[in-house]
């Protein structure tokens, strides 16, 4: 009987290791995870771009002739033959915008007795005597009359 029992007992004893081992089949899920030598980042949500749909406009198509090309005029030219004045108006009698040395170059842009209207280089406008300008008579005749 003694023989039994123990059989009997070890019986009981290898049956409730197979039990406990059977309980710790996942014991790798139990226990915490072992740090990984590469560092985990967690996944991002994905993001599907959305692909605008093309808008359809109207399109308005003006035709309108050419522009006709204006002849580019070379403008009359004089030169200052001494220091001279330039004056806001043709004569004497009117105010001095500035004093010009001998040799600079102005445009005629008009003419009225003896007078003419000239452009300086800074784009200003005055009234020099055709006593101190030196302009072919060529270009003399072509000068327009002005009235101040």
């Amino acid at each position: 009987m003694r023989q039994r029992i123990f059989y009997l007992t070890s019986s009981c004893l290898w049956l409730g290791c197979l039990v406990l081992l059977s309980a710790c089949v996942d014991l790798a899920a139990a226990l915490p995870p072992t740090p990984s030598p590469f560092p985990t980042f967690p996944r991002l949500p994905t993001v599907t771009p959305i692909t605008p749909e093309p808008v359809r406009t109207s399109v308005i198509i003006v035709l309108a002739p050419s522009p006709t090309k204006t002849p580019t005029i070379n403008p009359l030219r004089g030169r200052v033959s001494v220091a001279a004045n330039v004056r806001q108006g043709p004569g004497t009698s009117f105010r001095v915008i500035t004093v010009l040395p001998a040799n600079t170059e102005v445009i005629l842009e008009g003419q009225r007795s003896n007078w003419y209207l000239v452009r300086l280089g800074d784009g200003q406008s005055g009234w020099m005597s055709a006593t101190v300008l030196e302009v072919d008579p060529a270009i003399a005749a072509q000068v327009p009359v002005v009235t101040p």
